[in-house]
């Protein structure tokens, strides 16, 4: 009779811990489902949110179509007055190509820039196909000796060269850059 009851209570406790395991990884990945979903939605906001540039103008709002590159936060994009930023690694006859170059706020309000280096070899499906149209406008940066901005004289695409470091306001549209306007230095 021992025996009879101490097997009814162990499958007991097998069918119950199956039944938590069970409910637990289920209920694990309805969050991560619910969360990987919130997150899309938030980020969709984000990218739809308009820009507002650093005098307090608004923008239109982006078009921007989810793929695999998306235009800079707003909060960044209002600091660094662009949309995005890159670095020339690929000319053609009307539009090039970039490898992204990020950016970001420190707690203390300095901002750092990272990119590949000139010399690292990088793959063409990273890199970023950027077109514009006759309107766009090119920009020459001016630079003091520490890299620093203070001006921008007006350019033209056969300005742009390799390896330039560039910053682009425009949209995404199928993972392709469609720059309204191009400061190069």
């Amino acid at each position: 009779m021992k025996l009879k009851k101490a097997m009814i209570l162990f499958g007991v406790v097998c069918i119950l811990n199956t039944m938590i395991a069970g409910c637990g990884s289920g209920s694990e990945s309805a969050a991560k489902t619910e969360e990987s979903q919130t997150g899309e939605a938030l980020s969709e906001e984000l990218n739809d949110a308009s820009l507002k540039e650093l005098d307090g103008n608004t923008e239109e709002p982006q078009e921007n179509t989810v793929g695999k590159w998306q235009v800079l936060e707003q909060d960044v994009a209002a600091a660094v007055d662009a949309d995005f930023l890159g670095k020339v690694r690929k000319m053609e006859e009307d539009s090039f190509f970039i490898v992204e170059r990020k950016v970001k706020i420190l707690d203390d309000g300095s901002i750092i820039y990272s990119s590949p280096s000139s010399d690292a070899d990088i793959p063409d499906s990273q890199l970023i196909h950027v077109v514009f149209e006759e309107d766009t406008h090119f920009y020459l940066k001016d630079t003091d000796e520490n890299g620093e901005g203070y001006g921008n004289e007006e350019a033209g695409f056969q300005d742009l060269k390799e390896y330039m470091s560039v910053e682009m306001k425009g949209s995404f549209k199928n993972d392709e850059f469609h720059a309204t306007e191009i400061r190069f230095f």
